[in-house]
């Protein structure tokens, strides 16, 4: 059963929008995403949350380059518990070095639980850091910060991954810095080399409403990802806590990991379950996302199915992450499919796997594979 309320803030989302985006109002987190080309050019992805009913966007800003565009802000208004809004600028680099990137503006959400009082004067700062050696191309951190759920069900386990990719080369670790909220949520850990999300169901028990009504808005937490070259993205949003059965609960993807060779092709189906159930009433809509870490040849991915094939044979030993989303018609979730791709060396190398993997859902361990879900109810 659908929540009436989510039609209420939808139809405000459209009203909103009609009448030009706000300067800014209502934030709800952030992460910007930074990529130099070999040349020096500059392209920051910026994803931001925000108040469904009052929207705006960060513009990014970069010390010692020079801006070249801005593109038009692009709405995502699939998920009813907030509007997401990616914008990306390109700037020039003159040289080397290392360069900070920062978005700010006012003014963060109001009823946060671990921000008490009222946001609507409080201003917010996003940053990022880029390493670039002046003459190769550098991708430090590939992630989508629309790929972390944040709803967590009072009572159970929320377990989740922020699904970041490294550069080739690279490594990344991961931290629980606070940007600029007093306190991260109860019980709430970010572990520091894979990135796994984790708060108890005993902490999630005692997670209050927002305090203003503002739904989806709960909690504040914060952190960021860092390149072992010095790059970082920060990341910065909210938990949104529910009961069960309470109404309409967010779709549950469930997240896997391929162990592959080189030359292999996955061929994979995602599943989900909506309100605790395999095979929803009426079905769910599912979209491609976005495949991270590049390699040779492109995916493809039937939404009716839910099959998504990648033949890996010419890409670069390494991880690469495959995100689908699937929507319930009133909220969201993107499922992960990472795959770690290596040599067979022989005796002494990985366990060679067939040329081609046929896996459905949750029949994976007997290869190798490891599963986790989002979230335990």
């Amino acid at each position: 059963m659908k929540n009436l309320k989510h039609t209420a803030i939808a139809a405000g989302v459209i009203a909103a929008f009609s009448g030009g985006m706000a300067d800014a109002s209502h934030f709800r987190g952030a992460a910007m995403i930074p990529s130099v080309d070999s040349d020096g050019k500059l392209t920051v992805t910026t994803t931001s949350f925000w108040r469904p009913t009052s929207v705006s966007s960060v513009a990014s800003n970069v010390g010692g380059a020079s801006l070249v565009s801005r593109a038009s802000s692009v709405i995502d208004t699939s998920d009813v518990r907030f509007t997401k809004v990616t914008n990306v600028d390109t700037f020039q680099l003159s040289g080397g070095g290392t360069f900070s990137i920062t978005g700010n503006s006012c003014c963060r959400v109001d009823g946060i639980a671990n921000w008490p009082g009222s946001n609507s004067s409080t201003s917010w700062t996003m940053n990022s850091t880029i390493v670039w050696n002046g003459t190769s191309a550098n991708t430090p951190i590939l992630f989508n910060f629309s790929a972390v759920q944040p709803e967590v069900v009072r009572g159970s386990d929320y377990s989740g991954n922020l699904g970041a990719v490294a550069g080739p080369g690279l490594t990344l670790s991961y931290d629980q810095i606070l940007n600029g909220i007093p306190t991260q949520p109860p019980g709430f850990t970010i572990d520091p080399v894979t990135g796994q999300l984790f708060i108890s169901a005993a902490n999630t028990a005692t997670y209050p409403d927002n305090a203003d009504g503002n739904i989806g808005a709960d909690y504040a937490f914060s952190g960021h990802i860092n390149s072992s070259d010095g790059s970082s993205v920060e990341f910065d949003w909210l938990f949104d806590a529910v009961n069960t059965g309470s109404g309409n609960l967010a779709p549950v993807v469930s997240d896997m990991v391929i162990n592959a060779l080189v030359g292999d092709t996955i061929n994979f189906q995602f599943t989900a379950t909506d309100d605790g159930n395999p095979n929803p009433p009426g079905g769910l809509t599912w979209s491609f996302v976005g495949f991270l870490g590049g390699g040779i040849n492109a995916p493809t991915f039937n939404s009716a199915t839910q099959q998504f094939v990648w033949n890996s044979t010419g890409s670069a030993v390494g991880t690469y992450v495959a995100q689908v989303q699937a929507s319930d018609g009133s909220l969201t979730d993107i499922g992960l499919l990472t795959i770690n791709l290596g040599n067979d060396n022989g005796p002494g190398g990985q366990i060679p796997i067939p040329g081609t993997l046929s896996l459905v859902g949750l029949g994976l361990m007997g290869l190798g594979v490891a599963g986790r879900r989002k979230r335990v109810k």
